[in-house]
């Protein structure tokens, strides 16, 4: 399987959950992860795709940007295999309801005062 098919099939499963699945660029940045993973209620995740089999260096660059992003407290995930796509969606779609009704619960306390 290429790595644009395991591309195409996670960008389908995000949008599927209700998020985007944003390719991303970074002008003057290399390395940087492939997608970024939004989800409502504010939860955004980094994807690095891989061919099947194919790994991250761990002295490259993406390495690098992968912890970078950690540091940050931001969720990086490597996938190289389109069957790892169904359970990275159910931990995302999990969280993204539970911050998704909490950000609704704000909402009418502020509409109620």
């Amino acid at each position: 399987m290429l790595e644009k098919t395991i591309e195409n099939k996670l960008r389908q499963a995000v949008e599927a959950a209700g998020g985007l699945c944003l390719k991303w660029t970074c002008p003057g940045r290399r390395g940087v992860p492939d997608r970024m993973i939004l989800m409502p209620g504010g939860r955004i995740t980094f994807v690095e795709l891989k061919r099947p089999g194919a790994k991250v260096r761990e002295e490259g660059l993406q390495a690098f940007w992968h912890e970078r992003l950690r540091q940050f407290g931001f969720q990086v995930e490597v996938i190289d295999d389109a069957q790892q796509i169904s359970g990275l969606i159910a931990e995302l779609a999990k969280g993204s309801n539970t911050q998704s009704r909490q950000a609704h619960g704000l909402k009418e306390r502020e509409r109620n005062r």
